[in-house]
């Protein structure tokens, strides 16, 4: 092959079809926001449907534990719990081959070699545990509306010992650190400050929670089923542990409740409404300039836009038009994932500037083997693929919220309401020896609610 009266040796060739293949890769999840705005946009309008064949299409895809975990969470939202189930079940088997797979195979040494000279986004995206955490339990919730306790709290306990692993995992990285810091005994790296100083605007938000790897939602839904299995030593363990990271007087009540009902037995009905308020804010991307060894790097990174947190609201609970009290937080989402993304970003950096430094040397030899044509395609190829990777599982609730009730036998009407927004009243009847459990969706201005009612064995 000839271009401008140069022979082109077949691992030139190779290159330039690396260039062009490499930018393509790059291009996939630039677009991604697109897609995930859509999916924020469809949650809570039961139109699910719509997205049907781009499910469809991406599941078998590498990245099609994202579009499931999305999928999944779109059909919970809009109530259809048993479709919901049967997604999270699909985005298990891809989770399970993710995580048994060995840490280092030719599949994933390739897509990591191709990733030096393009970006982030051509791996296959990888679950962050939490996220792996929040589907465990999401999946747990489909169970429990479908009333299968046992099934649901295999999924509660699945999640549970993956928080025993990333706090396991998060104590043995800070232990490398230390060790690191203690070596080295000298003033940050320049990258480091950098990096800081580029994400103080998220202090205030990663501040919210105190750790990135125990969530209050996943042991205060335990508790709530421990407990309606009779299995009140569990619930009250873990109504503890829920109460360790989120001290709000509601969950000492229901601590010193459940230490009374391992002596006596109420005859009041508990109705327990776990609400998912908003929206994860979505990944921006961050710039940063470097020195490097033949010049400045321009570094991309992925961020949060501190103005995108939303800050939650508690929701009024009315039964039969009477405000009866507020829900109370349990886990900011938004905080945990801006926690998350700061504690990962040092790491993302340093491989970007290996990466960028990568690309000046790839763009080098292109430019001495085919001269101006080389150099060009080098420029084109750094352009092209000079992006952060913004993908994360974007229709996850900004907040967790709880809210219970001890109603006397009876029928009644339950209404939620937040900022002026109404959810349409739900009936419920509450009968001695059940609990009631309710779910609440405040999001994009509506908020949708669905019961089930569960009887004791």
């Amino acid at each position: 092959m000839t271009i401008s009266g140069r022979t082109l040796s077949l691992t030139t060739i190779t290159a330039l079809l690396f260039v062009t293949s490499s930018s393509l890769n790059a291009a996939t999840f630039k677009t991604y926001k697109e897609e995930s705005d859509q999916f924020r946009t469809a949650l809570n309008q039961n139109n699910e449907s719509s997205f049907t064949e781009k499910f469809k299409k991406n599941a078998s895809k590498k990245d099609g534990v994202l579009y499931l975990l999305e999928q999944a969470r779109i059909e919970q939202v809009d109530q259809n719990y048993q479709a919901s189930l049967d997604t999270y079940k699909k985005a298990f088997e891809l989770l399970d081959k993710q995580n048994q797979r060995a840490k280092i195979s030719v599949s994933r040494v390739g897509f990591q070699a191709l990733s030096m000279l393009s970006n982030d986004s051509v791996v296959p995206y990888l679950v962050p545990p939490y996220e792996q955490v929040i589907a465990h339990i999401s999946q747990a919730k489909n169970y429990i509306f479908l009333k299968d306790m046992d099934a649901a709290s295999v999924e509660m306990r699945v999640a549970q010992q993956l928080q025993r692993d990333i706090e396991l995992a998060h104590e043995q990285e800070l232990a490398k650190k230390v060790e690191k810091t203690k070596k080295n005994n000298s003033e940050p790296e320049p990258e480091t400050s950098k990096i800081d100083e580029a994400l103080v605007g998220l202090d205030p938000i990663a501040g919210k929670i105190k750790n990135t790897y125990q969530n209050s939602y996943s042991f205060y839904m335990a508790a709530s089923l421990w407990e309606v299995l009779g299995e009140y030593n569990d619930a009250l363990v873990d109504y503890k542990k829920a109460y360790e990271l989120q001290p709000d007087q509601q969950i000492a009540t229901d601590i010193q409740r459940v230490d009374k009902a391992i002596k006596q037995k109420d005859k009041n009905v508990p109705v327990i409404i776990f609400i998912e308020q908003g929206l994860v804010p979505q990944k921006v991307e961050h710039k940063l300039v470097f020195p490097g060894p033949n010049g400045l790097l321009n570094i991309a990174f992925a961020s949060y836009e501190p103005k995108t947190y939303q800050t939650p609201q508690a929701t009024q609970v009315l039964i039969n038009n009477k405000k009866i009290q507020n829900s109370y937080v349990l886990n900011d989402i938004g905080a945990l994932a801006v926690k998350n993304l700061k504690e990962h970003t040092t790491a993302t950096v340093s491989r970007q500037i290996i990466r960028t430094t990568a690309k000046y040397v790839a763009q080098e030899q292109l430019g001495k083997q085919l001269g101006a044509v080389g150099q060009l395609a080098g420029m084109l190829m750094n352009t092209a693929t000079d992006h952060a990777d913004l993908r994360s599982w974007s229709t996850l609730p900004s907040n967790t919220q709880i809210a219970r009730l001890n109603l006397a036998p009876g029928k009644y009407q339950l209404q939620l309401a937040n900022a002026g927004t109404y959810s349409t009243p739900v009936s419920i009847d509450t009968t001695t020896n059940q609990t009631i459990f309710v779910y609440a969706y405040d999001i994009n201005n509506k908020i949708s609610v669905s019961s089930s009612a569960f009887s004791k064995p």
